[in-house]
């Protein structure tokens, strides 16, 4: 037997002996327990004390002798329910005292499913009117990538169902694929200068997408992070526009 469960729910070493000692032995004196748990005398009559306190034994006396018996083992089910009540009783209590602790953790992902995958994380938990910044996708043979350029339309509804605004900075060079990423929902702007490129920016998310030499992408978990590139994403959008 797992004797592990009880220790935790809250039950000694000493406590779970004698009662699963009781539950062996049935009604019962000290004595019989004495020698089924060899525990000392005084430690074995405080902890029958502490058992009758839990609601885990109780007893009657003949003559001047007591005689315990343990509880139904339901009891245990008992108690648990009745130790989840009083800490649901003061959740809300503790939700108020919590700090918030920002996420940071970095996530890899492989492939073009990966990739799919890692972009649904990036909205799980957007609300209506949050922003969407990316500076666009780009490769050296865009031709061969057109399947991101079909999933970013395909990917399109799903923000727009989400009240997402979506903004996006292109390079000059990759003006002629506007078309297959910008779409009447997203706010678009085309740039001279060289800008980086393949990175998405959402709350505290900000995705990169180096697709030359391997197919992974990155997703990044960092409130700072985040608003460094959304200024710099805003310092290029402002003077454009």
């Amino acid at each position: 037997m797992d004797v592990q469960l009880f220790h935790e729910i809250g039950l000694t070493n000493a406590e779970t002996k004698v009662y699963l000692a009781l539950l062996k032995t049935g009604k019962t004196t000290a004595g019989p327990l004495l020698n089924e748990t060899g525990l000392q005398n005084s430690t074995l009559h405080k902890t029958l004390h502490s058992l009758v306190a839990k609601g885990f034994a109780s007893f009657i006396i003949k003559g001047k002798t007591k005689h315990y018996t343990a509880a139904d083992p339901e009891h245990v089910l008992k108690f648990i329910k009745e130790k989840e009540a009083k800490f649901e009783a003061i959740m809300p209590q503790l939700k108020v005292l919590q700090k918030p602790i920002e996420k940071q953790e970095a996530e890899i992902y492989e492939g073009f499913k990966g990739f799919k995958t890692a972009m649904y994380e990036m909205i799980k938990d957007v609300k209506p009117k949050d922003e969407w910044l990316f500076f666009s996708f780009n490769t050296k043979d865009p031709e061969s990538f057109k399947h991101v350029f079909n999933f970013y339309k395909e990917f399109d509804k799903d923000r727009v169902e989400k009240g997402l605004v979506i903004k996006g900075i292109l390079n000059k060079n990759i003006e002629q694929f506007a078309h297959m990423e910008a779409r009447k929902h997203a706010q678009m702007i085309v740039v001279d200068e060289h800008t980086i490129s393949n990175v998405s920016i959402c709350n505290d998310k900000i995705m990169f997408t180096p697709w030359e030499d391997k197919q992974i992408s990155f997703l990044i978990h960092s409130r700072q992070l985040a608003d460094s590139f959304r200024q710099y994403f805003y310092s290029i959008w402002k003077s454009a526009k």
